[in-house]
């Protein structure tokens, strides 16, 4: 790769190119399913003082008590809407955060590298899609990464810095309170320290890190309620497909559609293998970000329940500063050729991360904000403070209004009724209103060409997206 003096520069320019198109994304950022789940539990933490749900009430007993949750990110992000408001921007910031937080680690880890090197790791994190795509994304993953990196970041300090491995297992074990997934980061640190600097940094970094992790039970142990916080772990639709021994293989032999899930991943996956055949000693593992890597990478094939795009995330620091550095000091005695064909690769990168940048905006353009069409549907709701079967998202700026289950609880247990079935259960509920889900987040379907009137409901509002039916 042929790399002319100017190419700093360059790599500057195109990161705050890419960095003024992420923050300009986040006006009034399309909603994602998650944004209301998580808020929903932060908001009844922050005012009942403990997590539970009355968007899914009915399902695992969360209308009671959620003992099984993201623990250390729901906490966080409850203490930020506390101060900001229950609003879909604020349960969007703390993600928002943690991003431009590990931009930051990554540029600090590369200072003692060259410019180019370090200005390249930065632009290969921030242009990776999924990144982009998740920047304001009310999911732990973000946070999670975070702390998984700082963990990194701190192992790769001097070896003789004194409390380094217990404050690198800290981290881990931060990362793991996060999100469970975070395990990766406690199995990938610990084995580090054993195959670089044998047993005794390697306990310290275990008894630190276990001794964070042990919170996550804290709560049910103080309440006396541990069988029901196993019994919602072993029964929680999103951890159910780890027990069944089928569904884990099949997971672990589709692994790969992890790494190549989309042109969000694919470039910045590509890159990477690229740079692991063509960088000479920069990819072996006597490399310890390359060690780290393959790790988590293992770790996480290991121990997942699913490949979806956002667990890409939780990798992402580790593949841009190996790529990277592939790309810069891996260059020497190369041909001509081979380091012009680097270039081109990177800025092909650079063109799908435009591109991915650029789907957001218009999506966000497209796609009614949410906040706003809920106050446009809600005046056809005139009956306050009544129960009503609606999409999650009509939480934001509703929650206060309406007593809200959300239809994705219809749709993970009744799924499989018919329309006059379901219509037939919101009866027994008394649901005011039921909103059909415009945005189509894992909802029980009612279509918008459903009849008019279904049982003891009949529409009074239908419009491209959504329907409401009023009980008579």
């Amino acid at each position: 790769m042929v790399f002319p003096a100017s190419w700093p520069a360059l790599l500057r320019v195109g990161f705050f190119l890419l960095l003024g198109l992420l923050l300009l994304s986040c006006y009034q950022r399309t909603e994602h399913f998650d944004d209301a789940w998580f808020a929903e539990q932060s908001y009844w933490l922050v005012r009942d003082g403990w997590v539970r749900s009355e968007l899914f009430r009915g399902l695992n007993g969360w209308e009671n008590r959620i003992y099984v949750f993201h623990k250390l990110y729901i906490y966080t992000s409850a203490l930020f809407m506390r101060v900001l408001g229950f609003s879909l921007p604020a349960s969007k910031l703390l993600t928002t955060l943690c991003a431009l937080t590990t931009g930051y680690l990554i540029w600090r880890y590369n200072r003692q590298t060259s410019k180019r090197q370090q200005w390249l790791g930065l632009l290969l994190f921030a242009g990776c899609g999924t990144i982009i795509r998740y920047f304001a994304v009310n999911r732990p993953e973000m946070m999670c990464m975070l702390l998984g990196f700082s963990s990194y970041y701190v192992l790769s300090q001097q070896p003789d810095r004194s409390g380094r491995a217990g404050l690198a297992g800290l981290l881990a074990g931060m990362a793991a309170l996060t999100h469970l997934n975070g395990l990766i980061y406690v199995g990938a640190g610990l084995i580090w320290l054993i195959i670089r600097e044998g047993g005794r940094p390697a306990l310290w970094f275990a008894i630190a890190s276990g001794a964070t992790l042990s919170l996550y039970a804290a709560d049910a142990l103080w309440d006396g309620h541990l069988g029901i916080m196993i019994d919602q772990f072993v029964h929680d639709p999103a951890t159910r497909a780890n027990f069944n021994l089928a569904d884990k293989w099949q997971v672990m032999l589709d692994y790969h559609q992890l790494l190549f899930h989309s042109h969000g991943e694919v470039p910045l996956s590509v890159l990477v293998i690229l740079g692991l055949l063509f960088g000479g000693k920069q990819g072996r593992l006597s490399s310890p970000t390359v060690l780290y890597l393959l790790l988590l990478v293992v770790g996480f094939w290991l121990l997942t329940k699913s490949n979806f795009d956002f667990y890409y995330i939780l990798f992402v620091p580790w593949l841009a500063l190996v790529a990277a550095r592939s790309f810069t000091e891996g260059t020497a005695g190369k041909p001509v050729w081979q380091r012009r064909a680097g270039v081109a690769v990177v800025l092909i990168y650079y063109g799908f991360s435009l591109f991915t940048a650029g789907q957001v905006l218009a999506e966000n353009r497209t796609v009614p904000y949410m906040p706003h069409y809920n106050a446009q549907l809600a005046q056809h709701m005139p009956r306050t403070q009544t129960t009503i079967i609606a999409p999650i998202g009509f939480f934001f700026d509703q929650m206060e209004t309406y007593h809200i289950h959300g239809l994705s609880y219809y749709s993970a247990l009744h799924g499989h009724r018919s329309l006059p079935e379901f219509f037939a259960l919101a009866d027994q509920q008394k649901a005011a209103y039921v909103v059909s889900d415009g945005y189509e987040n894992a909802s029980y379907v009612i279509p918008l060409n459903a009849p008019e009137r279904i049982g003891a409901y009949k529409c009074i509002f239908r419009d491209r997206m959504t329907s409401i039916y009023e009980r008579q």
